[in-house]
């Protein structure tokens, strides 16, 4: 180790010797660099002025973007303020970069390149910056270009629309124009998708109706839907962030300039100062003090380098025997000082691997420790286990939550089953009881259920039988019309709705129930053998989970079986009651006839000079009487039969 340490001495004792005379050789050349430095700084002012011209050309650039893109007057002349003050600046800066290319320095410092690419930036901006002007006027605002267009067909649309006074399609137009405007302030391709649905479900309704002037309809909202895509191919070309389009490649330009600018500016100011370092340098008498200054600090320094290894060595040591002490105080850039980094480095990894093994142990697994930065055998070996970790923990909790859905799925079943099992024969009473248990299981604020009415065979309608809302039932007399609003919708298609974009005042306006306008609506048919025999509606702030609606529908499934069954039970006791009511009425006729045959034995006894006339009344009296015998014996078998099917259920 001594000798080491004396090999190291010699270098830095030969390298002060030859750092002395170099200094003396720099003495003499500095004085032919020091007139170049005044040239260079008078050049860094106008690489200042240049970098001013960019800041300025920024703002005007914001300037219009954000004032004349909703300016009447600039669409209608397609004349800027702002963009003549724009070119203004530009021209500016391409006569500074005209200067720039006929100074010697630029070539000297072998900056021609650079300088080029500046020009070039400036050049590709100011060709974006008019592309993107003639973009913005085609796409238009308000009246004026595309948008203006769009706008035409839109209001031709509802000037139709207001004559028909047809709620549904001023609902639809109302969801179009709020999509439209939605798009237009967020510039988010999700309300595209959004307007599609929308217009084309107008479309399909306007075509089924065949309503006077509904073709006229759908060729505006035609034409207008390929307005506003024409205007979203715009927006998309200008970039709908400025990450994206035009807008990309002018911040690129401005980048590419702003780069070129500061490297030739600090390269160019790193130059001069080196020069005038080198100036001072120059000096004989520091450089004579200065040498000896620097035999003083190699020797310190020789010093400095046995104390530092020896001071890793006792920490290399510590190491060994499995501590992790604190990390070594580094000060300097040498290698001495890179040899504690390379060890603080590896304390750190180790340190790592401690608190790895710690959070892997306490069945954390998703916290992300770098270990030795995820290389070598040890550190992508603890990188793929932590990873194998992961995937068994993330598999388990899914099946725990799949678990926890079936469980709440098996629960709700039995419940509802034990619902339908008590409440056979009141109608009123078993709706009300499964809307109040459906709308606190699924955690929803409010329900109802609508049940087709049986007695109306000329216009088919559902009427509102419960309602429950916010922990309270509800007393609402509605009826609502095949066909008429969501619900009627649902019980002519037979299909589950399900919206999470709700419009405005829907639950005032369509619904039953009445109350805060929800976030999901989810409207279930009552179905059985593709017969709708009722509607269950509920809403909810929050939205609904796949596994919470097919709840929903299997639960529609039972109360529609159990709904069916009720009203046939209630439909049997009725017809039951009245059989039995025809029955009294034959047995009272049944007692007048005997009374009648009574009379008539005793009529025969008394006029037996009439008896051929007599008889033949007896005889037809009989008939009658046996007739009457044979009416209420079929009677009997009729309620015979109906107490046995009662019996059975």
């Amino acid at each position: 180790m001594k000798g080491l340490n004396a090999t190291i001495q010699r270098r830095l004792l030969s390298t002060g010797i030859a750092i002395t005379i170099i200094l003396t050789l720099l003495g003499i050349v500095t004085y032919f660099n020091v007139h170049n430095t005044f040239d260079q700084y008078a050049l860094l002012s106008r690489i200042e002025k240049l970098k001013l011209y960019e800041l300025e050309l920024r703002n005007y650039e914001n300037d219009f973007l954000l004032k004349e893109t909703s300016n009447s007057k600039f669409y209608q002349t397609h004349k800027s303020l702002i963009l003549d003050s724009l070119h203004t600046v530009l021209a500016k800066a391409e006569d500074e970069l005209q200067f720039l290319g006929k100074q010697t320095i630029i070539t000297d410092l072998n900056f021609s390149q650079e300088l080029k690419s500046v020009e070039q930036g400036f050049k590709e901006y100011k060709t974006n910056l008019n592309k993107l002007k003639e973009l913005i006027i085609q796409k238009g605002f308000k009246d004026y270009g595309m948008v203006g267009q769009m706008r035409e067909q839109i209001h031709a649309v509802e000037s139709i629309v207001e004559e028909q006074n047809n709620l549904t399609y001023s609902k639809f137009m109302l969801t179009l124009r709020r999509h439209e405007k939605d798009y237009l302030l967020r510039k988010d391709l999700l309300y595209k998708d959004k307007f599609d649905t929308v217009i084309n479900n107008f479309i399909a309704i306007l075509n089924k109706d065949k309503v006077a002037q509904n073709d006229k309809i759908i060729s505006y909202l035609k034409q207008y839907q390929e307005k506003f895509h024409q205007v979203i191919k715009k927006d998309l070309i200008i970039g709908l962030k400025e990450n994206s389009g035009l807008m990309k490649r002018i911040n690129e330009n401005v980048n590419q300039i702003e780069t070129n600018l500061s490297l030739i500016h600090n390269s160019i100011k790193k130059s001069a100062e080196n020069k005038i370092a080198q100036a001072v340098i120059t000096l004989f008498s520091i450089i004579i003090l200065l040498s000896a200054t620097i035999l003083i600090f190699l020797y310190r320094d020789s010093k400095y380098i046995v104390k530092s290894i020896k001071k890793m060595k006792k920490y290399i040591a510590r190491l060994g025997k499995g501590e992790l002490p604190e990390e070594i105080k580094v000060s300097g850039t040498d290698e001495i000082e890179d040899m504690k980094k390379s060890i603080n480095t590896l304390t750190e990894n180790l340190k790592s691997t401690r608190d790895f093994v710690i959070e892997v142990g306490n069945g954390n697994f998703k916290e992300e420790i770098n270990v030795f930065n995820g290389k070598g055998e040890l550190g992508s070996n603890l990188i793929n286990m932590r990873k194998k970790l992961l995937q068994v923990s993330s598999e388990r909790e899914l099946q725990n939550k799949e678990n926890e859905q079936r469980m709440w799925n098996n629960e709700g079943i039995g419940l509802f089953s034990e619902i339908l099992r008590s409440n056979n024969d009141n109608l009123e009473e078993l709706s009300y009881q499964i809307v109040k248990n459906l709308v606190k299981y699924t955690k929803s604020n409010q329900g109802g259920i609508f049940i087709k009415n049986q007695n109306n065979d000329k216009k088919i309608t559902y009427n509102l039988k419960a309602a429950y809302a916010y922990d309270r039932r509800k007393f609402v007399d509605s009826s609502i019309v095949l066909g008429e609003g969501l619900i009627g919708t649902c019980a002519m298609e037979a299909e589950t709705i399900y919206m999470t974009d709700i419009p405005d005042n829907y639950i005032k306006i369509t619904s039953g129930l009445g109350g805060a306008n929800p976030n999901s609506l989810l409207i279930v048919p009552l179905k059985r053998e593709e017969a709708v025999l009722g509607i269950i509606e509920i809403a909810s702030f929050k939205k609904y989970q796949p596994y919470e609606i097919a709840f929903v529908e299997k639960i529609a499934d039972s109360v529609a079986s159990h709904l069916y069954f009720v009203q046939m039970n209630i439909k049997t006791n009725n017809l039951l009651a009245k059989t039995q009511q025809q029955a009294k009425e034959m047995a009272a006729q049944e007692e007048k006839m005997r009374q009648n045959m009574e009379e008539l034995q005793a009529t025969q006894e008394e006029s037996s000079r009439r008896a051929e006339d007599s008889e033949q009344q007896i005889i037809e009296l009989q008939n009658k009487n046996d007739e009457l015998k044979r009416q209420l014996e079929k009677a009997k078998e009729i309620i015979t039969t109906l107490e046995k099917k009662e019996n059975k259920k």
